[in-house]
């Protein structure tokens, strides 16, 4: 899959799989992160409860060290790649201009990913 890009890389309509369904979303690809980062109310529109999941994970903000639910989802899914029982962690991110999440490396270490900046390319496969 090759999708052309621009500062920031922003991954349109991304699509989330739990217990009760699917919802699309868009994320800033971020290799720095750790994580897929999705906000608590698109976990609970898929059927998950981020009040009650057991595992937490320590993430660094602006504001310091803060714990956040973690937890598996169903798959993620971007055009023709997919990616199943992919870890993520529940974090509100500041409003980023109609972006919901961070599409970080518990997803992408599933692929071979290429950045080609002079071409202005991603290439997932």
């Amino acid at each position: 899959m090759r999708i052309p890009i621009s500062v920031p890389i922003v991954i349109r309509n991304v699509k989330i799989t739990g217990p009760e369904g699917w919802v699309g979303v868009d994320l800033i690809l971020d290799t720095g992160a750790a994580f897929v980062s999705l906000p608590w109310a698109v976990l609970k529109v898929i059927g998950y409860d981020p009040a009650i999941v057991p595992d937490r994970q320590e993430i660094i903000t602006a504001n310091g060290v803060i714990e956040v639910p973690k937890l598996r989802v169903k798959s993620i899914e971007m055009g023709d790649i997919k990616a199943y029982n992919v870890e993520v962690i529940c974090h509100d991110i500041p409003e980023l201009a109609g972006v919901q999440g961070l599409l970080g490396l518990s997803f992408l270490k599933c692929f071979k990913v290429i950045l080609d900046f002079r071409e202005s390319v991603l290439e997932i496969t």
